[in-house]
């Protein structure tokens, strides 16, 4: 008897190979952005929007080969950034056990898969040729974005993607990290809906819980490849004597640690031990409505701890209207 993995992968392979034949992926390369963000997230020290103004992304040959190296080293991942809803009338179950983060809206015949769902059953030729004939398709810039900024996460752009990248963001100075985060609204994903959800300036200490969600699809900065460089300072160090010169101390006898072992030749993967856990990163999260708000739900709870708390009354301010 086959392996029942193997059934699964020839049922979607097969589902998938007829999406291409009917023209039905080609919306993909709308959101292709999403999954270059996704990828080069792990490796950015600045500021992650400004990722879009390297040229391997500006290239559309370029482009095509860096996602093409993506697929065939396995990197499936980063591919579930990019949405893509199609019209099925009833899927069968094993059709939708095969296809893992699916969504399927009985009431409209409409199917939600992503880019990672084709990354990991075609071949590299095939998945080459959904990336062809280009990637030049500059449709995304017209997407919705809005960007909250500052330890109140205050709205300081609202518009298109377009006016979004036209701005230089300049990257966050000093030993205390800037909150910011960027919302971005994917069109066409009726009626799931998709929002990619940047946070920058957050702790790894909120990130480990953020995972958590794991209807979301995730990629983080990483501090193997990238320095540890600023943290997060909690809010009611400000009210308790003594807690923000005690933070910072340590925060300063942690860094001179971790920068004395990488001159002693030891990888910053394992540097990093030294360093508090309040170290800031940066995560894009993205996902359709209805998760966001299962997270917002659960998130907005008093109880929840105030970082996290504070994303989710922000996306609530973003999805309130939706």
């Amino acid at each position: 008897m086959k392996d029942l993995r193997f059934l699964f992968r020839e049922k979607a392979r097969e589902f998938l190979r007829g999406l291409l034949r009917e023209g039905k992926a080609e919306a993909l390369r709308r959101t292709l952005f999403l999954s270059f963000l996704g990828a080069r997230i792990c490796y950015a020290e600045g500021p992650p929007l400004s990722l879009f103004s390297e040229e391997r992304f500006r290239d559309p040959q370029r482009l095509r080969s860096f996602l093409s190296h993506l697929q065939k080293a396995g990197h499936g991942s980063v591919f579930a950034h990019s949405p893509l809803t199609v019209e099925l009338s009833e899927p069968s179950a094993d059709l939708l056990a095969a296809l893992y983060k699916a969504w399927y809206d009985p009431k409209t015949s409409r199917l939600q898969l992503n880019l990672r769902h084709f990354a990991e059953v075609l071949t590299s030729e095939e998945f080459q040729r959904l990336l062809d004939p280009g990637i030049s398709d500059r449709e995304f810039l017209s997407f919705p974005a809005v960007v909250f900024e500052g330890p109140a996460l205050q709205k300081v752009y609202e518009g298109s993607l377009e006016g979004l990248f036209s701005q230089s963001q300049p990257p966050n100075s000093g030993l205390i990290a800037l909150p910011r985060v960027s919302v971005i609204q994917v069109p066409g994903q009726e009626p799931f809906g998709w929002f990619a959800v940047v946070a920058e300036g957050f702790s790894r200490l909120f990130s480990h819980q953020f995972v958590r969600h794991t209807w979301l699809n995730f990629n983080q900065r990483s501090h193997r490849y990238t320095s540890v460089d600023q943290f997060v300072e909690p809010p009611s160090f400000a009210s308790a004597p003594g807690a923000r010169e005690l933070y910072r101390r340590e925060i300063e006898r942690g860094l001179a640690a971790y920068r004395r072992l990488i001159s002693l030749g030891v990888k910053k993967e394992d540097a990093r031990f030294v360093t508090p856990q309040g170290a800031a990163t940066t995560v894009l999260a993205t996902g359709p409505y209805f998760v966001w708000r299962d997270f917002i739900e659960k998130r907005t709870n008093p109880r929840a701890q105030w970082e996290i708390r504070s994303l989710a009354q922000t996306l609530e301010r973003v999805m309130r209207p939706l």
